[in-house]
């Protein structure tokens, strides 16, 4: 495979996540202009936006059989469409009902999205598929940093508050363009070059059977449920974590999330170096869990303010910093002609452990305890899902070394462009 011939598609890839950062904020951001369009109350705003998560959890159903089966190219054409229509939509949608119906497509792209956009970035570099996945994680920091400075710059410029709306619509029109004519790697061939491989080495080590659904895949989906339990209590508790179990004041408890930010930021470009160059994506899922597991467990054995910084630090570079992107990884290299739809499968675990930690944790924190002890409980459960993580995480690694071996480099980049 003539990998430079895809550093453009590559790089397409990498602007639209960038976009994507922008738009998966872009109706909270925008909640008191929708607010008076729809003549809606700052609740009904948060129900339209609740769409986004119902299409994420449908969309994983079909949307790795459609990437599979029609090819990678065909899946993102889709998804930029309904990307510009949930945009373009909210300018002229008179209701919060109609908001939903397009945060709701809002979530069906993403879904249909990552089934072409994370496969493809792995078959475009089979020896750098992690660093490539990770990478994506960064490109939807910088989205989510830079739609508040532009909404500020316009408002200040006293433009239309849809103005970067029309923006984001016309860069994913011209995305649309431009992968109507840029090269893509045959799906299917690269599929059968890893497959060969696996049967070899699965035949070397006198494994029996390759892996399995039901074993491989399940304790992949699992780990996937939650290696995101870990970070998104982070993002929903840590203020409030910081406030009763440290005596911090408002402002310093929302000080921990910029702390978290700034240590999955950092999690990203260190975490795409080393899987680039020095460890295998399947380490990472051992060591990164338990790591965040240990300053979870900081924070119920300390009540100074500077630990809990340290830790919101550590959580955002250990459990933030890409470990969804190498789970699709490793998930991959199990199942390679099926990437579209085990993205899907890490996809609907990541989504309903997203629904799942904050109903339980409010649940929690609702239960009647006092403060200190609801919220040293909703830490508990960080300890507690780090420690099924990196559980999790031996298991796949201990399967991994039996059923691939050890890398192989040049795997599949002999491999013709020519794919959807």
């Amino acid at each position: 495979m003539n990998v430079p011939q895809y550093r453009t598609t590559a790089a397409s890839i990498y602007v639209f996540f960038v976009v994507y950062g922008m738009a998966v904020i872009v109706m909270a951001q925008s909640s008191l202009q929708l607010q008076a369009q729809w003549g809606a109350t700052e609740g009904q705003v948060l129900v339209a936006i609740s769409g986004v998560g119902i299409g994420k959890v449908v969309g994983p159903s079909f949307a790795g059989f459609l990437s599979d089966r029609v090819g990678r190219r065909t899946v993102i054409l889709i998804s930029l469409g309904l990307y510009s229509t949930f945009l373009l939509g909210l300018l002229v949608s008179p209701s919060y009902q109609v908001g939903f119906a397009l945060a709701f497509a809002f979530g069906l792209a993403n879904a249909i999205g990552d089934t072409g956009n994370y496969p493809t970035l792995m078959e475009a570099f089979p020896s750098a598929a992690g660093s490539a996945s990770v990478v994506v994680k960064a490109a939807i920091a910088l989205g989510q940093f830079l739609l508040p400075l532009i909404i500020t710059a316009v408002a200040g410029a006293g433009l239309a508050w849809g103005t970067p709306l029309i923006g984001l619509a016309l860069v994913l029109a011209a995305l649309f363009v431009v992968q109507l004519r840029l090269p893509y790697p045959d799906h299917r061939a690269v599929a059968v070059a890893q497959r060969a491989r696996m049967d070899e080495v699965v035949a070397a080590h006198g494994a029996g059977r390759g892996a399995r659904v039901g074993l491989e895949g399940a304790a992949m989906v699992l780990y996937g449920f939650f290696a995101t339990a870990m970070f998104w209590l982070a993002q929903n508790s840590l203020p409030r974590v910081g406030m009763t179990l440290a005596g911090m004041d408002q402002a310093t408890g929302r000080e921990l999330i910029s702390f978290y930010s700034a240590g999955s930021f950092l999690g990203v470009l260190v975490t795409a170096f080393l899987v680039a160059r020095f460890v295998r994506p399947v380490m990472v899922l051992v060591t990164y869990p338990a790591i965040a597991g240990v300053a979870y467990l900081a924070m119920l054995m300390t009540g100074n303010p500077a630990a809990f910084a340290a830790c919101a630090f550590v959580i955002g570079f250990f459990a933030a910093g890409g470990l969804f992107q190498l789970a699709v990884v490793v998930l991959a290299e199990f199942f390679p002609d099926r990437k579209g739809v085990v993205t899907s499968m890490i996809g609907l675990a990541s989504g309903a452990s997203a629904f799942a930690m904050p109903f339980v944790s409010g649940r929690i924190v609702g239960a009647g305890l006092d403060a200190a002890a609801s919220y040293r409980t909703v830490v508990l459960m960080g300890v507690v899902v780090a420690a099924l993580s990196t559980t999790l995480g031996g298991f796949v690694l201990a399967r991994h070394r039996t059923l691939l071996g050890e890398p192989d480099p040049h795997l599949g980049q002999a491999v013709a462009a020519g794919g959807r």
